[in-house]
């Protein structure tokens, strides 16, 4: 799918794109363009890499969902990957690849992330209507917004399944499916940990002003510096998610330590009755 907003005369307006001739018409006509699309055929693939002028290569990249690393400059455009990520019952990974030129930004997506979208589209659509005028940067910043947020619910979901792997424990310490939760939890939050590394690494150079053609006014400044410090709280959540699970092993260990200990009093207590019986029973055979 294929969906154009464009800015022209102080109006937004979108509608659905079917070929290259429409994106170039409407390039000469309007102030500036966000094409958002997902989910891409070969048809929609094609229109966008041409209008793009992006190589076969990095586009294809793009398309399954590769995270670059940091602001990646090509020709006359820029590109940036935003990790947005969900947490049910394991971690999902979906980034959204944003390509800037002048006058004109793409976001490439997963499907998943049309709620979020939507909701970057209605705060343009309002801050257009209070202020009449806006750029493509708001649409980055508000992206940067929305993922932040995202990403936190995404925290509480993993908080209330190591809730659930704690609880597990200690009520049976040594179930050894307790055990590949713990890891399989700890590499999730490992994966996690990166990511929210990048998008805070990014963030930083949008706000420092380091990213061609993405600049930001003082209220766009501070949105993006309290996304940042959202990052840096949920970091923090999850050096301490890590060390709950930690404790969690230790409490296996524990649990394990008492189970083989109560094992030896019984064991032992079997050996000393059958000792007593041997005892009585060479008594009574003299």
């Amino acid at each position: 799918m294929i969906r154009v907003y464009t800015v022209s005369r102080k109006k937004l307006q979108s509608g659905d794109i079917l070929s290259s001739n429409t994106l170039n018409n409407l390039r000469n006509k309007v102030d500036w363009l966000w094409i958002d699309s997902s989910d891409l055929d070969k048809k929609e693939t094609k229109i966008i890499s041409n209008f793009f002028r992006i190589e076969e290569k990095i586009f294809n990249e793009i398309t399954k969902g590769k995270i670059f690393p940091c602001c990646e400059r090509y020709r006359d455009y820029v590109l940036i990957s935003i990790p947005s990520v969900e947490f049910e019952k394991e971690l999902h990974v979906h980034p959204i690849s944003v390509i800037i030129k002048e006058k004109m930004l793409i976001t490439l997506r997963n499907e998943c992330d049309t709620p979020l979208i939507g909701k970057v589209v209605e705060t343009l659509g309002s801050y257009m209507v209070e202020n009449g005028v806006a750029h493509p940067s708001f649409v980055v910043n508000r992206l940067f917004r929305e993922i932040a947020d995202q990403n936190s619910m995404a925290l509480m979901s993993l908080r209330e399944l190591i809730d659930g792997v704690e609880e597990k424990a200690l009520a049976k310490p040594w179930d050894k499916s307790v055990t590949h939760s713990v890891f399989k939890l700890k590499k999730e939050i490992s994966t996690l940990h990166r990511l929210l590394w990048v998008e805070k690494e990014l963030m930083s150079d949008v706000k420092e002003n380091v990213i061609p053609h993405v600049e930001l006014d003082e209220e766009a400044r501070l949105i993006v510096g309290d996304a940042i410090d959202d990052i840096e709280r949920e970091l923090e959540f999850i050096d301490s998610y890590g060390r709950t699970l930690d404790g969690i092993l230790r409490l296996q260990d524990l649990g394990l330590i008492y189970r083989v200990e109560r094992n030896l009093i019984y064991l032992t207590a079997v050996v000393l009755l059958l000792t007593v019986i041997s005892i009585i029973l060479t008594i009574i055979l003299r």
